[in-house]
């Protein structure tokens, strides 16, 4: 039987600006998905300008949404931060996230808003596909340039993914092939990659890490943890798939029903997210802005110039639990049976 590990991630609870996690009435509990340098930044930004503390939790968002899930009846925390749009679409359909609608909607894109308000859009993030150079060549492959090459049995144990009940990274990286090649290519596709596949993660940034560290040929990433990477000197390169990519909206929003004394931060922080401060605290996790007029210039990659997909959030949220049950059962559970 093979088998491959699904790595346990732990989540810690860390309080910015306090030696203990204890929270006071007007304390805001986060849950956060991001790196927890990039939690930590963000909030620490917002407590800079706002005055309002918290503490975060960090977990995958497929972990998130199931936590929101399990804690219905009883909501510990107020404010759902980062995440793919996808995701946050299913929390809303099953109740779990409040309508707000921020106080600077109006400089995103319409396309890129939830028209109920129930998530905020603070960040727009493509699929790359990162590669180590010298593992590659040693393959005698040539880097990947369209979602098919990572089926492709030169990379036998050379993959890494996260797993896309976990982790938003994947799910999205699923989801774009089943709307660009439809739902039985893209499975069979899924197929081809699963049998490359050496480890599979909760986390979407790690496969990145491991091909950037000569522990995979290649992996799939946002360009937020490609350019964290490239930022930090580490050896990857970076190219996207010739047919077009998908992309995260990435999304905040507030828990239905959170703590009364932890509501009014939450709001704040939906509100301050997409102002001017809001997006350079964004932009300084690598993640390109939700606003039309925000630029950053001291990216390495050119947003500008990636082919993306028209790519459907509202679909993938509505589909995602339809999708991630067809995963386990078409791919993860015949790749663990041989």
């Amino acid at each position: 039987m093979q088998s491959k590990l699904l790595l346990a991630g732990g989540a810690a609870l860390l309080s910015l600006g306090l030696a203990q996690p204890a929270l006071s009435a007007d304390q805001m509990t986060v849950y956060c998905p991001m790196s927890e340098n990039d939690c930590t930044s963000v909030l620490k930004a917002f407590e800079d300008d706002t005055g309002y503390t918290s503490a975060f939790v960090r977990l995958g968002a497929g972990e998130i949404l199931a936590r929101i899930r399990a804690e219905k009846n009883n909501p510990q925390a107020a404010l759902w931060l980062a995440g793919a749009a996808d995701i946050f679409i299913q929390g809303a359909s099953e109740g779990l996230l409040e309508a707000h609608e921020s106080a600077n909607i109006a400089g995103v894109a319409a396309a890129h808003r939830d028209p109920e308000n129930f998530w905020t859009p603070i960040a727009v993030s493509p699929i790359g596909f990162a590669y180590n150079a010298d593992y590659v060549a040693e393959l005698g492959a040539e880097p990947p340039t369209s979602w098919e090459d990572f089926a492709d049995p030169v990379f036998k144990d050379a993959v890494a993914l996260a797993h896309p009940a976990a982790s938003g990274t994947a799910y999205v990286s699923l989801a774009a092939m089943v709307q660009l090649y439809g739902e039985d290519k893209a499975f069979e596709i899924m197929k081809g990659i699963d049998a490359n596949v050496v480890q599979y993660t909760r986390s979407g940034s790690a496969p990145s890490r491991m091909a950037a560290s000569g522990e995979v040929a290649i992996a799939m990433a946002f360009t937020q943890d490609l350019e964290a990477l490239i930022a930090q000197g580490f050896p990857i390169s970076v190219s996207f798939p010739e047919e077009g990519t998908g992309f995260e909206i990435n999304a905040a929003g507030l828990v239905a029903n959170a703590p009364e004394g932890q509501r009014d931060a939450a709001k704040a922080f939906l509100d301050w997210i997409l102002s001017d401060k809001g997006q350079q605290a964004i932009s300084a996790t690598y993640r390109g802005s939700a606003l039309e007029a925000y630029d950053n210039p001291t990216f390495n990659i050119d947003l500008q110039a990636v082919k993306l997909i028209d790519y459907d959030s509202k679909w993938a949220g509505e589909n995602r639990s339809r999708l991630l049950e067809h995963y386990e059962n078409a791919v993860r559970n015949v790749s663990d049976a041989k």
